[in-house]
């Protein structure tokens, strides 16, 4: 599979001629879609069948994702059911399908894992049953990363924009901090944080199997900020090998934020214990240095800046994570911000990226019909218009996007950007992407980055000859 392309994301603005027009509870044709079970089921054909599709997102993603397919299953009758798995989403998924019992369908984000599967035969081509020629023209961005020869393994779903940086809104104007525009205008806050007895950063990165992915994020954001693009592209074909000059510079990067004194709140040691959804709760302590009491405030945080990306918030903020269901009473873009991780050198400003994808395990009508939804952008409409979800289709409407604060940073990050690159470790090897390279990067933080030499000699290692 060849990974040296560049991958621009491109908003479009118009509707492709099959599109599908929304309500809020239904979907309706406009003559047909152009695919064939989903025009099937549009006519009732497929009524009272059922869909199961495994998914990782929980809280507010999940109800995205359910505003999304709610319309589908109000105007077909087929019955989507979610198997949402919270924690060690893949390698439950891996478990299933070895053991012969798959959901029909699942949402994964590792490229190289849903190409490992289809060339396994444990996937559905979905050339098979949709014009490969129109999927590939509506998700430009992202379809190479799920081609193989003649086969397409998966159907880009959701983007989302990686290396962004959160921080509390108040605590800055007051502070006097603007948005730095450069690495040295972000180091220059963080040590005048420090010197104020403060925690400049929020770093916890536990998340069961995958633990570790949040450290190969901002290695990857280094990585394109220091080499650049180019360099990048021969990282992830491992041209260019893990212990490379240009990796260890951005390793080196990596290692300012994490192994700086007192720039992350408890040292090194709680990077790792502190699960994935909590870290950032400190920096919504009140003037009682207590989190969850009313006077939560976000002028006093315990940490003020912490690199996740956009999907964060508000569903992991305190109180609406500890109130399934709730409205967090901060208000992103008002209360809680988010600026992109600047660059090293303004010339050299590109962005990273990820992204959902939609794969078959069983084919059956019913399921074809809900895979060809899925790949419109009526298959995301109820989440882009609920949540600002950033489609991977390209002929979104733009103004679908209009009024989100997330969505709009997002685009004027891509907008603005030298370059597009999608998530390094999600297309690299699955050995590495998504093994040797998470828990070398666990074991990278754990010596206090005293061992870079080692881990990336035993990451390089690991490569599948």
């Amino acid at each position: 599979m060849h990974h040296t392309r560049k991958w621009p994301l491109v908003a479009g603005t118009a509707l492709a001629t099959a599109a599908l027009t929304f309500s809020s509870i239904a979907v309706v044709a406009q003559d047909s879609t152009g695919m064939a079970e989903l025009d099937s089921a549009m006519a009732g054909d497929l009524a009272g069948t059922q869909v199961t599709i495994q998914t990782q997102w929980r809280g507010g993603e999940g109800e995205g994702f359910e505003a999304a397919f709610a319309p589908f299953v109000a105007a077909t009758g087929i019955n989507v059911v979610p198997d949402i798995i919270g924690t060690s989403h893949e390698t439950v998924l891996r478990s299933r399908v070895e053991g012969g019992a798959p959901p029909d369908m699942a949402i994964l984000a590792q490229p190289a894992a849903i190409i490992q599967y289809g060339q396994e035969g444990s996937l559905v081509d979905v050339a098979s049953f949709m014009d490969a020629d129109a999927l590939a023209a509506d998700h430009a961005a992202t379809i190479g990363l799920f081609q193989d020869g003649d086969a397409v393994w998966g159907i880009p779903y959701k983007v989302d924009v990686k290396a962004v940086i959160w921080y509390p809104i108040p605590a800055f104007e007051a502070a006097g901090y603007a948005i730095p525009q450069t690495w040295d205008e972000l180091i220059a806050i963080a040590d005048d944080i420090v010197a104020n007895g403060g925690a400049p950063f929020c770093v916890g990165i536990g998340s069961g199997t995958a633990t570790g992915w949040q450290t190969t994020d901002l290695v990857e954001a280094a990585m394109l900020r220091t080499a650049g693009p180019e360099a990048y592209d021969q990282w992830i074909s491992h041209e260019l090998p893990f212990n490379s000059d240009e990796v260890k510079a951005a390793m080196a990067l990596a290692a300012q934020i994490y192994f700086t004194p007192g720039y992350v709140l408890g040292g090194n040691t709680a990077i790792t214990a502190l699960d994935q959804t909590t870290p950032m709760d400190p920096m919504f302590q009140g003037p009682d240095g207590q989190v969850g009491t009313e006077d939560d405030d976000l002028t006093n945080p315990g940490c003020w800046m912490h690199i996740i990306p956009f999907w964060y918030g508000p569903d992991f903020f305190p109180d609406q994570r500890t109130n399934p269901g709730s409205v967090s009473k901060f208000i992103v873009g008002t209360d809680v911000g988010v600026f992109p991780m600047p660059p090293v050198d303004p010339v050299l400003n590109p962005a990273l990226g990820s992204g959902d994808a939609a794969i078959v395990f069983n084919d059956r009508p019913e399921v074809r019909a809900f895979a060809e939804f899925l790949s419109t952008p009526a298959g995301i409409e109820g989440w882009t218009k609920l949540a600002g979800a950033v489609s991977a289709n390209t002929t979104t409407p733009a103004e679908w996007y209009e009024g989100n604060y997330e969505a709009g940073i997002a685009a004027g990050l891509l907008a603005n950007a030298t370059g597009f690159r999608f998530d390094a470790s999600d297309i690299m090897p699955a050995a590495v992407g998504a093994g040797s390279f998470w828990t070398g990067m666990v074991d990278w933080i754990a010596a206090n980055g005293e061992n870079t030499d080692e881990v990336l000699q035993a990451i390089d290692d690991n490569w599948p000859s």
